[in-house]
């Protein structure tokens, strides 16, 4: 069936294009900027050219509900302990082969059969209903694609609530505005590789993905770079070392995650990341100067802990999603030496 048949509830104008000649738009909402003649789909297959108006067939349109840890995100410096409303859709904007939500981002909504609509009021009113939320959370598939409905969702939730993305940073500078003139506070940032893999694997330019973090650092959102390493893709030295230098660039606090990939989708021919790899990323990263970098999918690993930057002491112990700390980092010093940490409470 075609979707103006059968999702016509998710249909909504596209909040930002531009209308070129002959009924032909151009999408601004992420780095594609895909140029899309009448009756086409853009890069996401999310948004469709309709006589020169661009509209988003995924409004409301909901793959994942759930509420989680804010460390799953994985969030170590924002809000530690606290929990979030998680909600996500379908399709992506990166061709990603690696990718662990493949079953969600790798369908398009002209696809989905029985397909779930939650109005943004539906979301507030189970935010509200849930004592223990802290805020939301917009994850598990690409969230930028789905920014009209993610706007009205923020806008309806008051600053008592954090807003975060769980994204691959590649929305369009005029869609990062939008997002925090609406509230957005926090963004975990997943760096897939250097330009030459991210475009063989991904389809996509990571230069664009570092403007966005610089720009968002720049503007106070809380950040967090978290680096999949796939053997045979991205566990080099080169990787750990460009990534950090970048980073360093930017804000030696910005909290750095390497973590360990499991087979899925179309790799599960690959082995695990060898924990041994990701030691050697930290190592690397902390070497260069990175103050906060952390290794992730390895329950247990000490390197999953928080400690002082300048006396090293353990500041937050972490088990699982789990996080135990002392209640003089809440004013946001290290309890031994006094150090400043860059941690949200």
């Amino acid at each position: 069936m075609k979707p103006e048949n059968n999702l016509e509830v998710f249909k909504k104008e596209s909040l930002l294009y531009y209308q070129l000649d002959d009924k032909i738009v151009r999408c601004n909402t992420c780095s594609h900027n895909c140029t899309i003649r009448d009756g086409y789909w853009g890069f996401c297959e999310t948004r469709k050219n309709e006589k020169g108006t661009l509209n988003v067939y995924n409004y409301g349109l909901v793959s994942s509900y759930s509420i989680n840890p804010i460390e799953k995100k994985p969030l170590f410096h924002y809000y530690p302990g606290t929990t979030a409303l998680t909600i996500g859709g379908f399709s992506c904007n990166f061709k990603c082969p690696w990718c662990q939500n493949w079953s969600i981002s790798k369908t398009t909504p002209q696809k989905i059969r029985n397909p779930i609509f939650l109005s943004p009021n539906e979301i507030k009113q189970r935010i509200l209903k849930e004592g223990q939320v802290k805020g939301i959370s917009v994850s598990f598939n690409e969230p930028t694609i789905s920014l009209e409905y993610v706007l009205d969702i923020f806008n309806l939730l008051d600053s008592d609530y954090y807003k975060m993305f769980v994204t691959n940073g590649y929305m369009t500078k005029q869609a990062l505005d939008v997002l925090i003139k609406s509230g957005l506070t926090g963004m975990s940032v997943t760096v897939k590789g250097d330009e030459s893999i991210v475009q063989k694997y991904c389809k996509a330019d990571i230069t664009k993905v570092w403007e966005n973090i610089t720009y968002a650092n720049s503007r106070n959102i809380h950040v967090e770079i978290i680096c999949l390493i796939i053997p045979s893709v991205n566990d080099t030295f080169d990787f750990y070392l460009d990534t950090a230098n970048r980073l360093i660039d930017i804000d030696k606090n910005i909290p750095l995650h390497f973590t360990r990939f499991f087979p899925d989708y179309r790799f599960t021919h690959v082995s695990p990341t060898p924990i041994n790899s990701l030691e050697n990323a930290h190592t690397t990263a902390k070497e260069r100067g990175i103050n906060y970098v952390y290794l992730g999918n390895i329950p247990g690993h000490p390197l999953e802990n928080t400690y002082c930057h300048q006396c090293h002491s353990l500041l937050i112990k972490r088990t699982g999603y789990q996080s135990a700390y002392s209640m003089d980092i809440e004013q946001g010093r290290c309890s031994t030496c006094g150090e400043k940490i860059p941690i949200l409470f």
